[in-house]
């Protein structure tokens, strides 16, 4: 998951994100005197290379850095980002104009021949990355690009209905072409000339501060429906923050301008009229068994049963969010067009029953820290069942790249799963389909060829209705297969002091709308 703040979520992954400024906009709500935004994240990015973003950390510093073809706006639209026109021929082909205005960091004009080199990269099994399959499923995608109309043309090699959506996504970033030269220097965020986006990386210093410096030349902002308010921050300071309660104190005492909190810590916040609050709750978690061979729950369906009979989402959900979540049926929240509303296709909980089965087998429990008291749950259900548990809580960036390599580290995975695209072929990844260590989202491991038939036929469904049905299949595949268990919702609430603001659309918090309102 991913989270806190992107101010939406989570890996869990949670991410915090945590925006400031030196003007004390908190403290009587007067309004900022200051060009400069602070923000807090989970941990260091693990790249500032794009199509390399892994967590919430990385999926909020990219789209500062690096503009998208698209992106997200109200009610579910999408408004050209590099992108000015496009045009869907079909699931397969599509074609769009590239803006004639838009330069690169060092000058260089971002052509569609540089867009091509670009999104050719992101789309290669071998970039490794972990946007791939969201935007391309497993097609094989092609980019033609023509200088003199301006435009690119998009080919796949199987349809795939999401394709327009995953251009939005922080891993769709245009690098430019000296990015491309320098894959290192990219990835520690040392090029300038990388940079597509708004601002530069000024300077990087791991567990301490990232700053980022607004370009004087950038004036390829999008068109949104509603205009945003406000002017960009000539600086963006990121600085590592873990805790929500942290987060909630700093944000209170005037030095923290807007944070994302998912806890108790949310209360503290209520009837301040220093503040302005967002929620989004398309953040879910759920249980990962890892199934490759040599785990304990490889070709264990039974086990994975039983562990679903131990875990009460409700009580996992109370812990975590402090009774503001919902159990989920799915792996996607009731938000989400097509996510199963049928309870029965749920493992129920059945703690006796559990215990006939679990007695004595050792389980190996991995999650992020921001979910650390609902590990600790999931570990004292099982144990109470008699299985030998150990559980980690790890760092936000630790966790994410455990458990998204793919290996026999760990048995249980409690996954914060930041649903960035809202859909729900997003989350079903996780799930089914390629695993990660072979460049897909699926940290099971196991492909489970019926239900990913099922997902495949239902990204390529014109009619809704047929869709519905083809992921309603997919869905039954894994809850009856016992890949997953769904856990419950983990509602986050964006916390903004009086004097700035950022943009949510629908369930989607975008960091490159962070503004300061004079």
């Amino acid at each position: 998951m991913h989270h806190r703040a992107y101010i939406s979520v989570v890996a869990v992954t949670a991410a915090a994100f945590v925006v400031s400024g030196c003007s004390g906009g908190a403290n009587g709500g007067t309004a900022p005197l200051t060009d400069t935004v602070n923000v807090s994240l989970a941990t260091d990015p693990s790249s500032f290379d794009p199509a390399l973003a892994r967590s919430q950390d990385d999926y909020t510093v990219a789209p500062l850095l690096f503009d998208t073809l698209l992106r997200k706006d109200d009610n579910g639209a999408l408004v050209g980002g590099l992108a000015s026109k496009w045009d869907a021929i079909d699931a397969s082909n599509y074609t769009l104009q590239i803006r004639d205005d838009a330069k690169c960091a060092d000058g260089t004009p971002i052509t569609p021949t540089v867009v091509a080199a670009s999104l050719g990269r992101f789309a290669a099994p071998e970039t490794g990355s972990s946007g791939r399959s969201l935007a391309f499923g497993a097609a094989k995608a092609t980019f033609g690009a023509d200088d003199a109309s301006g435009t690119v043309k998009a080919t796949l090699s199987a349809g795939w209905s999401d394709f327009l959506t995953g251009l939005a996504l922080p891993q769709s970033g245009i690098v430019c072409p000296a990015g491309l030269a320098d894959l290192k220097g990219l990835s520690a965020g040392t090029v300038q000339g990388a940079f597509s986006g708004p601002y530069t990386v000024e300077s990087a210093q791991p567990a301490v501060t990232y700053k980022l410096a607004l370009r004087s030349d950038y004036s390829a902002w999008p068109k949104f429906s509603k205009p945003l308010d406000g002017s960009a921050a000539s600086k963006v300071v990121f600085t590592p923050i873990s805790e929500y309660s942290t987060i909630a104190t700093q944000l209170l005492a005037g030095s923290l301008d807007i944070g994302g909190v998912a806890d108790e810590n949310v209360a503290r916040f209520k009837d301040n009229d220093g503040f302005t609050q967002q929620s989004a709750s398309n953040n879910t978690t759920y249980i990962l068994f890892n199934e490759r061979p040599g785990t304990v729950f490889a070709d264990r369906p039974d086990l994975r049963k039983a562990v679903a009979q131990a875990i009460d989402p409700k009580a996992f959900s109370d812990i975590i969010s402090d009774s503001r979540g919902k159990p989920i049926l799915s792996v996607g929240s009731e938000n989400i067009k097509c996510v199963n509303t049928d309870r029965s296709l749920v493992t129920p909980l059945d703690p006796g029953a559990a215990a006939k089965v679990l007695a004595g087998v050792k389980i190996r429990i991995v999650g992020t820290t921001f979910l650390t008291e609902g590990n600790e749950y999931v570990a004292e259900a099982l144990r109470k069942a008699g299985a030998d548990v150990d559980v980690k809580s790890l760092d936000n960036g630790a966790w994410s790249a455990l458990t998204g390599k793919g290996g026999t580290e760990w048995d249980i995975n409690v996954q914060g799963d930041n649903n960035l695209m809202g859909t729900l072929a997003s989350s079903l990844l996780r799930v089914m389909g390629p695993p990660a260590e072979s460049g897909g989202r699926n940290k099971t491991g196991a492909v489970n060829d019926e239900g990913y038939s099922a997902l495949v036929a239902g990204m390529n469904a014109i009619d809704p209705d047929e869709q519905c049905a083809a992921f309603k299949e997919a869905q039954a595949s894994f809850l009856e297969r016992v890949d997953a268990v769904p856990l419950a919702t983990l509602p986050y609430v964006t916390v903004a002091a009086n004097g700035f603001s950022i943009r949510q659309f629908g369930e989607y918090m975008d960091p490159a709308t962070i503004r300061i309102n004079k």
